[in-house]
Formats: C-alpha cells, sequence, structure tokens
C-alpha cells in the first residue's frame, strides 16, 4: 500500500520500508527534486497509521535500475526524537543457517 492510500486507516502494525535518501524523499532522477513538506507529511500520515507497532526500516545498499548504491537514512528519520525510537541492527537477526530447500 503506499503511504497515499494509507489516510483514513489505521494498523495494529505498520512497516515503512525504504526510508532512504532519495527514496524519502523522493529524489532519483537528476534534477528531479520533491517537496520537502509534502514528503514529510506522507511520511507522518504513514506514521500515524500505526496503533502500537511502528518499524521504519532503511537499507545500506539498495540495487536500482541493475546497479548498487550506497544509501545514507533518510533525513526524516533524523527529526524524530530519541527518546521515541529503539534503533535495531540488522546484525542481530542474520543467522549463520543454510536456507531451506524448496525442491530436494
Amino acid at each position: 500500500m503506499t503511504l497515499h492510500a494509507a489516510k483514513g486507516l489505521e494498523f495494529p502494525c505498520v512497516f515503512i520500508t525504504g526510508c532512504e535518501e532519495g527514496i524519502l524523499p523522493y529524489s532519483l532522477f537528476p534534477g528531479h527534486e520533491s517537496d520537502q513538506n509534502e514528503e514529510r507529511r506522507l511520511l507522518y500520515v504513514g506514521m500515524t497509521r500505526a496503533r502500537k507497532y511502528l518499524y521504519l526500516t532503511y537499507s545500506k545498499k539498495r540495487m536500482i535500475y541493475g546497479k548498487y548504491i550506497e544509501s545514507k537514512r533518510s533525513r526524516f528519520l533524523e527529526t524524530i526524537e530519541d527518546e521515541l525510537t529503539e534503533k535495531i541492527s540488522s546484525k542481530l537477526y542474520k543467522k549463520e543457517a543454510s536456507q531451506m530447500k524448496l525442491f530436494s
């Protein structure tokens, strides 16, 4: 679901992925700058859809148009007060076990 489509709805748990510069706020095309206030408002709309749990995620590296690019956290995440957040590193979730096979 897009952030635009989430207006007026509520969910027990909300995941907002792609909280990276270039995606939120959107500016992947050279010379294209989005309205920062509108982008911030859309993120706020998405965040306020969560009744109990809210997860904001970003990646350090992302493939876009067949090329890997280094990513930075969205500047919008920096404006969220530290006492309202709990930061979890992806390193906590990496497993050494091999992936299960679908077919033998």
